[in-house]
């Protein structure tokens, strides 16, 4: 029998489908084809009344002249690594510090969206390897973004039937975005 679960949960809890799957297909390990199994795993989730909460994560690009973290000079489609400095490449020693239009396009946004501001601020190392991140962590907040808990309310068409509707925003945050991969036409190459 699988295991029950609430009704409605966050959707950071949403992996729990395959573990769901799993304790399906063993749960009918001694029926012999594979029909029966997903069988039993759509009985056992038509059996729960789930919520779908879907959420929306969305990039800003700001227009500052520098990047986020140092002072090198931002301009869209330079060419490749020619405007980088020692804490572009994450070299031991180099300090990043955030520049403060970055900080003042957060907080009116923040502002904007009916948010929370927060006082106090943190960053985190988020440690991942793409290539294009050579230095393999991304400068971002997480657990104290710069504000939150705010709301966007949007007026709706008379088509969708009028009136308006509040959706939430659960963060603002600022992070530094990953490099761009340049795939050459020929060359079997990246920049």
């Amino acid at each position: 029998v699988p295991p029950k679960f609430p009704s409605s949960f966050p959707i950071s809890q949403a992996p729990f489908i395959p573990y769901l799957a799993r304790r399906a297909s063993s749960a009918s390990a001694s029926a012999s084809s594979s029909q029966t199994h997903s069988t039993t795993l759509s009985k056992s989730l038509q059996q729960e009344n789930y919520e779908a909460i879907i959420g929306i994560e969305t990039h800003v690009q700001l227009s500052t002249l520098t990047k986020a973290f140092c002072s090198c000079p931002y301009h869209y489609g330079s060419v490749p690594n020619t405007h980088i400095c020692p804490v572009c490449m994450g070299l031991p020693g180099c300090l990043p510090v955030l520049n403060s239009k970055v900080i003042e396009f957060a907080v009116k946004l923040g502002l904007a969206l009916n948010c929370k501001l927060s006082l106090r601020s943190k960053f985190d190392r988020k440690q991942y390897f793409y290539p294009d991140l050579p230095k393999g962590y991304q400068i971002s907040q997480f657990d104290v973004p710069i504000a939150s808990h705010g709301y966007l309310d949007v007026d709706l068409p008379v088509e969708f039937g009028g009136g308006h509707r509040r959706f939430g925003i659960t963060r603002v945050h600022m992070e530094e975005d990953a490099g761009k991969l340049i795939h050459a036409a020929s060359g079997g190459y990246s920049q």
